[in-house]
């Protein structure tokens, strides 16, 4: 019955669209086109929260190789889905799968 827990990613997959729908909520896809100068600040500041929130999720959870690599590809998908484009996409999830491979606890 243990094997099959590794398997189980339900409540991994809500926390990465947790983060996903957060990041839309504080940095909408429209937002995207914006030139002001504070707009790099701000997602990075976004970003490095919802790293920190990845990181403090894997700490509790110890996820593995598998998991964090599903993280990764949910939370991908749902900031497609939300209407990022895929430059913001692939760059925002760097963020995160970086943060939680350099985390390793």
């Amino acid at each position: 019955m243990l094997k099959l827990r590794i398997f189980d990613t339900r409540e991994l997959e809500e926390f990465a669209v947790g983060l996903a729908n957060d990041l839309g909520r504080r940095f909408p896809p429209t937002s995207e086109g914006r030139t002001d100068p504070g707009v790099k600040h701000q997602v990075k500041v976004i970003l490095e929260g919802l790293g920190a929130r990845a990181v403090r999720y894997q700490a509790e959870h110890r996820l593995g190789v598998y998991k964090k690599a599903k993280l990764g590809n949910v939370f991908k998908w749902k900031l497609r889905e939300l209407g990022y484009s895929n430059e913001f996409t692939e760059r925002a999830t760097k963020e995160i799968v970086t943060r939680l491979a350099v985390n390793k606890r």
